[in-house]
């Protein structure tokens, strides 16, 4: 008898618990936020991801009523800024601005990270997604897709594409594309797509797959051709380009940079909830939508931690068979 009533005690305890657990947090969701909120951005300042990542700190700062302060951490492909949030505490007060490329594909590409990919960082949303140009030099014999994917099977490894970094979005891109095409071209790493660009309108390099807004004005200007885009439809800024999937007949070819915001794992739900119809509403602003179809990109609007999370995984597996395949290594 005794025995069922210590278990009896044992659950009320528990059951009490949960109740003033369950409480506070409502409580706290209620408070939240009531000082800055930190946005960590893994880009150094500049650059389009920089001001797409400030675009959403500005808006969460005037839907929350509170500010939002922007801190950039770049560096190791976005691995210093993750790590910096994984061990932030789980309040809702850090938040991480990253791409969901880059994120996927470092503990494949490093082979370890100072953190879980998985299990310490959570996707509150994934926000926009912005496609690449594969551009080239007016010299480059090959003046279309399918011209280019005959002249490098007749010369392999003859023909160079620049990128702005091993194992960025662009070096993927160029993975992926020679990969589908079946064919040999040397990669060239940059520091950057300026620098990439650059030697591209030179002729040092024969093409570049580039940030589109990087690329868009020396397409414009005549200097640059655009040969096709990354992402899975044509862009609203270019719709004369066609895709690289639709160009070179490479079907699922697909290599977009999709932005999300981030959490570590455990901020309780209240604050979660109220995060992600905060997040709603700055991709539905003007602000945000027009920030990103300045370069080329869509709105996405996976404003749940339970979706976005699926979206990941499912990018996760794509893009770290990329890097197997393309046998990708950190510099």
């Amino acid at each position: 008898m005794q025995n069922v009533l210590n278990k009896r005690c044992k659950s009320l305890l528990v059951l009490a618990l949960l109740g003033i657990f369950q409480a506070t947090a409502w409580a706290q969701a209620d408070n939240y936020p009531n000082r800055p909120i930190k946005l960590i951005i893994t880009w150094p300042v500049g650059g389009f991801a920089d001001t797409l990542g400030r675009t959403v700190a500005n808006q969460l700062s005037t839907i929350l009523g509170q500010q939002v302060v922007v801190e950039n951490r770049g560096g190791a492909n976005g691995m210093i800024g993750a790590d910096a949030v994984a061990k932030a505490a789980p309040d809702g007060y850090t938040l991480m601005f990253q791409s969901v490329t880059s994120h996927a594909i470092n503990p494949t590409m490093y082979g370890k990270t100072p953190y879980s990919t998985e299990k310490d960082i959570i996707p509150l949303a994934v926000v926009a997604s912005v496609p690449m140009l594969l551009v080239a030099n007016p010299n480059l014999p090959a003046k279309n897709i399918a011209e280019l994917i005959a002249l490098a099977k007749k010369e392999p490894d003859a023909l160079a594409y620049a990128t702005f970094g091993n194992g960025s979005a662009s070096h993927l891109a160029g993975a992926l594309f020679t990969n589908q095409a079946g064919i040999k071209m040397t990669h060239i790493p940059y520091k950057g797509g300026a620098p990439a660009i650059t030697d591209t309108l030179s002729g040092q390099t024969p093409m570049s797959f580039s940030a589109f807004g990087v690329a868009l004005p020396h397409v414009k200007s005549g200097k640059l051709i655009a040969l096709g885009t990354t992402g899975p439809a044509r862009a609203k800024l270019l719709p004369n380009v066609p895709t690289i999937e639709e160009a070179g007949n490479l079907k699922g070819y697909e290599m977009s940079i999709v932005y999300a915001v981030w959490a570590p794992t455990g901020v309780p739900a209240p604050i979660l909830n109220k995060l992600d119809k905060a997040l709603e509403q700055v991709v539905a602003s003007s602000a945000f939508k027009e920030k990103v179809a300045s370069d080329g990109g869509e709105v996405m609007t996976i404003a749940d931690p339970a979706e976005s999370n699926i979206y990941f995984q499912k990018e996760m597996q794509r893009l770290s068979k990329i890097v197997k395949d393309g046998n990708i290594k950190a510099d």
